[in-house]
């Protein structure tokens, strides 16, 4: 039974917390929300809903709202460890003792509390006013330390409080990062090749460099059940029972969500890398999808949509990814009555590789029902 919130309350958890994520569902919401309204409309009750690629976590968000029971499920560390956080119902915890927590962990590092971190030592220079030649710089050296001090007293934590505090500091550490946004790299002076604040012209400086705090987490007060997976989305149709509604969004290209965002795995696992590349510091040990090989990713999906146990599928996809409009609507040709709503939107600003691509992207959503 859920308690019926503000909708100034549902805006909050729905857009606050959220890490910097390339892919990340936000100007999409309104479709999405629309369409698992329709859904939700034509069963005539809550639903329960999959995400299956959850990433960001916001859809998961979302999807609280309309539904009994919320499955979510990623590959990556960092969200797993998100949607632990994000999908709590708040009848579950003691609100006093989760601020309480963040209170005297606060305290800890503002009073000098440091640990000898993995952070501070390979992800970050040693002196910000004289940045050296092939030192990595993305963080300043104060968050850099204040980030490994918040993973060290935030893992002796047991859980669930653990994940209950990794996920705003995952946010933090997201936000107030020198990056346009996902883990491949740094910003550098490009005159020097030397990592800079803001790369060149010194942009987004008060976002770099703010203090990175710790502040308690935003949820919502919706109730639904849930269920938190960290599994190939191939092996899901063996790990869950049936479902109303699979939100699908696999990766589009071949970046892989592993090496983008690196950092947010580490700090979620409190894992100083083995093995890493020699300028970004990525682990050599990060997870490879077959959605981010061009030959693979059709085939993949429509094995997912067809093992899945689903009255509806909800897939979104771009464009520009793998599979293409025409292949997409060939794969769910044999599935079911489609839906298909787009929109186009900017092409992510954050890339290295704008050369030759368009400005703008058109992102499709296509709610198929399964006959």
């Amino acid at each position: 039974m859920s308690v019926a919130p503000s909708a100034d309350d549902e805006v909050i958890y729905r857009t606050t917390q959220l890490i910097t994520y390339l892919g990340n569902k936000r100007q999409l919401l309104g479709m999405v929300d629309d369409a698992l309204a329709s859904v939700q409309q034509r069963l005539g009750r809550p639903l329960v809903t999959l995400d299956a690629f959850s990433g960001s976590g916001v859809v998961s968000r979302l999807a609280k709202a309309r539904s009994d029971v919320v499955i979510s499920n990623d590959l990556e560390s960092y969200a797993r460890v998100i949607s632990e956080c994000y999908l709590t119902n708040t009848s579950e915890i003691d609100d006093g003792a989760v601020r309480s927590a963040v209170a005297e962990i606060n305290a800890e590092v503002e009073s000098g509390f440091r640990t000898d971190g993995f952070i501070a030592r390979h992800y970050a220079p040693a002196d910000d006013s004289r940045i050296a030649q092939g030192e990595r710089v993305f963080y300043t050296t104060d968050n850099a330390r204040r980030l490994d001090a918040y993973v060290a007293l935030i893992h002796a934590r047991p859980q669930p409080m653990r994940s209950l505090l990794l996920g705003p500091l995952l946010s933090a550490a997201s936000v107030h990062a020198n990056t346009s946004g996902v883990f491949k790299g740094f910003y550098k002076d490009r005159g020097t090749g030397i990592g800079r604040f803001g790369g060149t012209a010194a942009d987004a400086l008060g976002r770099i460099t703010r203090q990175i705090v710790l502040t308690p987490p935003v949820l919502s007060v919706h109730h639904a059940e849930r269920q938190i997976l960290q599994a190939d989305a191939a092996d899901l149709p063996d790990l869950i029972g049936p479902v109303d509604v699979a939100y699908l969004d696999p990766p589009y290209n071949q970046h892989p969500y592993g090496s983008n965002y690196f950092m947010l795995n580490l700090i979620a696992e409190n894992r100083e890398p083995a093995q890493m590349s020699r300028v970004s510091g990525i682990p050599r040990d990060w997870n490879r999808s077959g959605y981010n090989v061009r030959s693979t990713a059709g085939p993949l999906l429509a094995r997912l949509i067809d093992d899945l146990d689903t009255r509806f599928v909800l897939i979104s996809y771009n464009d520009e990814g793998y599979i293409s409009p025409e292949q997409m609507r060939e794969i769910l040709a044999d599935v079911g009555p489609v839906t298909e709503i787009t929109q186009r939107y900017n092409t992510f600003r954050g890339s290295r590789n704008l050369g030759g691509r368009n400005t703008h992207v058109t992102e499709h959503l296509y709610l198929v029902e399964k006959t």
